[in-house]
């Protein structure tokens, strides 16, 4: 039995600071609590934590994204590294996509993609992510010999994208477009909410979180606004601009436009996907190229090696100085 969206699992560590919802804490050192119809979004205070249903059927063990084997190798060492970081800001980013692609989608669907995109009143078709601003703790020590007794006023900061396209990616910005066309996510106030705390949630909700199939609208918008919806942000948002811009297009109807082709791209998206994982998460072994070969050069002592360069530079002043002279006996013409 699988958990839609609008349900959440509030799951603590702390009685202290268990903050349940229609569920009340045990006296026991972790909260006991079910799946439940209720408002999306909660804190996380320990990812080591189980929820569980009122059904054995339905019981589920909540996996850190950083410890899930389903996540992308770089993305779980840098959650390791950086992931307990604060979150200071959260923002929506758009790019439109590549024109190449969209010409190829055209011919392959015979121009009825175009076609389609006008129908839906779509300017662009977006690729969609979150541009991540969380506090680098090392800053401090990095900024303390250059601003003084100002270090006590500068919060340092690191900037990270959070996207899916084949697989879940996280790294930071690139290209300029990366910070262009950006909408405010607006965090809830008094509460922390670390990237580990972010991911984490949204890979054990939703349970499409690591599939990518533009044919059931399961991309990079839905990937997006389901991270926002499932943390509980999605009340804090009040600007009708971002809101829309955060609303997934219907990929689901331009795709179907391909007809018999659309699994050309699904095949492409799957390959691209078992590629990156042969590659980047280390499951293919390079070669390792063979010692280069040079020769060795005898042993000089210090001593010897200022002679050396003494003598190289006397010679260099002979020769300036015996141009000199040759220049200086040559007849005037």
């Amino acid at each position: 039995m699988t958990t839609p969206l609008s349900t959440y699992v509030n799951i603590m560590n702390d009685s202290n600071n268990c903050e349940t919802v229609g569920n009340k804490c045990s006296t026991d050192s972790s909260c006991s609590v079910s799946i439940g119809s209720t408002a999306l979004g909660v804190q996380l205070t320990n990812f080591q934590s189980v929820w569980s249903s009122a059904s054995k059927t339905d019981a589920l063990q909540f996996i850190a994204a950083k410890d899930d084997p389903k996540m992308p190798l770089r993305v779980r060492n840098l959650l390791a590294t950086i992931g307990n970081e604060r979150i200071l800001k959260i923002q929506l980013g758009r790019t439109p996509v590549q024109g190449l692609i969209v010409k190829v989608l055209n011919f392959l669907s015979d121009s009825k993609f175009s076609e389609k995109q006008l129908e839906l009143d779509y300017d662009e078709i977006y690729h969609n992510y979150l541009l991540i601003t969380i506090q680098n703790s090392t800053g401090p020590e990095v900024l303390r010999h250059i601003l003084g007794n100002a270090r006590h006023y500068a919060v340092a900061s690191t900037v990270l994208k959070l996207e899916k396209t084949q697989r879940v990616a996280l790294g930071y910005p690139m290209i300029p477009d990366d910070l262009i066309d950006l909408y405010d996510i607006p965090l809830t106030p008094n509460k922390l909410l670390t990237l580990n705390q972010l991911i984490s949630m949204a890979s054990n909700v939703d349970k499409n979180f690591y599939k990518y199939d533009a044919a059931t609208n399961n991309m990079c918008q839905t990937f997006v606004e389901n991270i926002i919806e499932i943390n509980g942000l999605m009340p804090n948002i009040h600007d009708q601009t971002t809101l829309n811009a955060l609303k997934p297009q219907d990929g689901k109807a331009l795709i179907a436009t391909l007809g018999s082709r659309s699994n050309l791209v699904k095949v492409a998206i799957d390959l691209g996907r078992e590629l990156d994982k042969l590659v980047f998460d280390h499951k293919i072994r390079w070669k390792k190229s063979p010692p280069k070969d040079f020769a060795s050069l005898p042993k000089v002592s210090g001593a010897d090696s200022e002679s050396i360069y003494t003598m190289y530079n006397a010679i260099l002043l002979l020769e300036q100085n015996a141009r000199g002279l040759l220049n200086a006996a040559s007849p005037i013409k």
